[in-house]
C-alpha cells in the first residue's frame, strides 16, 4: 500500500450499509472479500482509526469484525503495531481442496442421478462453451465457474450449497489464480469434458477418479502460483 488511504478505498466497493446484516457482519464481510482478493497485500496494517473516521463506523463493530477475521487466520496481531493481514497461505490452500474433494465429489454423484437429458444437454454447452473460449483466448473462469454452480444447484443438496457459499470467496481466489496458467486451462477444460461424460453415464469411480484428479491438478497449480508471489 502506498499510503493509508489506499485501505479504505479497496474495501468501499464492498461494504454494502444498506445490508440487513449487524454492522460487524457487514464490515467482516467487506474486510474479508477484500483480503482474500488480493486487493489488501499480505503485510499491511490494518489502521483502525483510519477506517473508523472514513466510514464512520465506531470501534466496537470494527474490532469486532477483525478479531473474528484473526479467528479465520487472516489477520494475524503483532505487538506494537496491531492487525496485519496474514492473507491465505499453502496450508489453507491443502485444507480448502480437502474440504472440496468432499463436497464436489457428494455433490456430482447426487447430481448426475437427479439431472434430466435436458440438464445434461444444459451442462454440455458448458463445456462446448469452455472449448470455444480456449480458441479465441477468452476468460474461462466464469464458465469453470457455472459449470460448478450447475451442478450444485442440480444436487438439490442446500446444506451443501451453504456450505460451498461459506468457502466460495476462498476458492474464487484459487480459481483466479489456476487460470492464470494456459497449460492448466486447457487441462481443466478436458477435466470437465471427462467428468460431463461419466456423469451422464452415472459411473460413480470414475467420476470420482476424476473428480480428485482435477482438483488435485487445480492444487497444485494454485500452490505454483502462490510460490511466485
Amino acid at each position: 500500500m502506498k499510503n493509508k488511504t489506499d485501505i479504505a478505498e479497496v474495501i468501499e466497493p464492498n461494504l454494502n450499509f444498506s445490508s440487513t446484516k449487524s454492522l460487524k457482519t457487514t464490515v467482516y464481510m467487506a474486510l474479508r472479500k477484500t483480503i482474500l482478493s488480493g486487493e489488501i497485500p499480505v503485510g499491511t496494517r490494518i489502521n483502525e482509526s483510519m477506517i473508523s473516521a472514513r466510514f464512520n463506523i465506531s470501534r466496537t463493530p470494527l474490532r469486532g469484525a477483525l478479531q473474528s477475521l484473526r479467528d479465520e487466520n487472516l489477520l494475524e496481531y503483532v505487538p506494537d503495531s496491531g492487525m496485519i493481514v496474514k492473507g491465505i497461505t499453502i496450508r489453507d490452500a491443502y485444507e480448502i481442496f480437502t474440504i472440496r474433494k468432499s463436497l464436489d465429489r457428494l455433490a456430482t454423484i447426487t447430481a448426475m442421478y437427479k439431472m434430466s437429458e435436458a440438464d445434461f444437454k444444459e451442462l454440455d454447452l458448458i463445456v462446448y462453451l469452455m472449448q470455444q473460449q480456449d480458441k479465441v483466448g477468452g476468460n474461462l473462469t466464469s464458465l469453470f465457474t457455472e459449470f460448478n454452480e450447475f451442478i450444485y444447484e442440480k444436487s438439490h443438496l442446500l446444506r451443501l450449497r451453504d456450505t460451498i457459499a461459506n468457502i466460495q470467496n476462498y476458492l474464487s481466489y484459487f480459481r483466479e489464480l489456476s487460470v492464470h496458467s494456459k497449460d492448466r486451462s486447457k487441462g481443466a477444460i478436458e477435466d470437465h469434458a471427462k467428468i460431463y461424460y461419466y456423469m451422464k453415464r452415472k459411473d460413480e469411480k470414475q467420476v470420482g477418479i476424476l473428480l480428485d484428479t482435477h482438483l488435485d491438478n487445480a492444487l497444485n497449480s494454485i500452490l505454483n502460483e502462490m510460490d511466485k508471489k
